[in-house]
């Protein structure tokens, strides 16, 4: 089977073409993996989110027709159990699905073509250390994400006590998150492989992936920028029944007498919200992230020339 050099020098164009190869090439394999390891989290992940939105429909209207506001303590009040199950399984849906994608790769740079490709025996085994790994990684980095939003808060807060300073403050932090988000997106994205892949900690990881993105910037913020939107289109075509239903809903509210089919209704959110997860998490996710791995491969090998030592090493052992 033909096999997409992962450790290359590529330009902007031959990454986009480069990932689409892999897909391509790899399609069957690559989904399949993911639908059948990550697909059943996701698919209840979906189910549960679908179940609430259904909830706070029925209160919402309840809250029009009785004329009684009905506040969000109202709402946990009557799903706090399901709430409580959704998060964790949002969690798990979200280590197992990173950790699939991200195993698939480490496993698919060292094979050789005539292995390919990856099946799925080749990365079960390796799933639960993987997303332990992801699990505690993301733990410190929610920690110290924390602790920089609050000292940034803090600033902001602090300098917009200064006349006319509140403007020019928002001005710079609307540039600031126009600048520095899909970046942030992408070294995060990338930092999770890394952590799966070289096992090591996550500060670690975005400290080697920010300091290979340093001299290309510019070209990963655009190729962040383009991969968003296009995938962005995507994801429209997935999450576009249920935001029609949850739109139409919103308008339907103020008719108290018109006819209600709870069943029906509570069935139409679980089956629409979890296609929308499903193109999430099973489709958009491992596109993206695939492209963020092209990339830092892209950097690494400008940087650190992996490939050419691995390629003296392999002759070296045949002399």
């Amino acid at each position: 089977m033909e096999k997409i050099e992962l450790r290359k020098v590529r330009d902007f164009g031959q990454l986009f073409s480069d990932s689409i190869a892999f897909i391509r090439l790899n399609f069957k394999s690559y989904f399949g993996i993911i639908i059948l390891l990550a697909g059943p989290f996701v698919l209840l992940t979906g189910l549960l989110m679908g179940y609430l939105q259904f909830i706070a429909e029925k209160l919402a209207s309840s809250t029009i027709a009785t004329g009684i506001f009905k506040t969000p303590n109202m709402f946990i009040g009557n799903s706090l159990s399901t709430l409580m199950l959704f998060g964790l399984i949002f969690l798990l849906t979200t280590l197992v699905t990173n950790a699939s994608i991200a195993l698939y790769f480490k496993l698919y740079d060292k094979e050789v073509p005539e292995e390919l490709p990856i099946q799925r025996r080749s990365i079960s085994p390796l799933l639960a250390v993987a997303c332990w790994r992801l699990f505690y990684n993301l733990l410190l980095l929610s920690v110290i994400s924390g602790v920089i939003v609050f000292a940034l808060v803090g600033i902001f807060a602090l300098l917009s006590f200064i006349p006319y300073m509140a403007v020019i403050v928002g001005i710079l932090a609307f540039f600031a998150c126009f600048i520095f988000i899909p970046a942030l997106t992408y070294v995060v994205s990338v930092a999770n492989f890394i952590v799966i892949r070289d096992e090591i900690l996550i500060t670690k990881a975005i400290g080697k992936a920010w300091r290979y993105m340093r001299g290309n910037f510019w070209w990963t913020w655009l190729l962040m920028f383009c991969t968003v939107l296009s995938l962005g289109m995507i994801y429209g075509l997935f999450n576009m029944p249920y935001t029609i239903l949850v739109v139409f809903k919103s308008f339907t509210r103020h008719a108290a007498n018109m006819p209600q089919s709870s069943v029906n209704d509570s069935i139409l959110y679980v089956a629409l919200s979890a296609l929308s997860m499903f193109g999430s998490m099973v489709v958009i996710s491992p596109i993206f992230t695939g492209v963020c791995i092209f990339n830092f491969y892209n950097h690494e090998e400008r940087h650190e020339g992996t490939s050419l030592m691995s390629r003296i090493d392999s002759f070296d052992k045949t002399k």
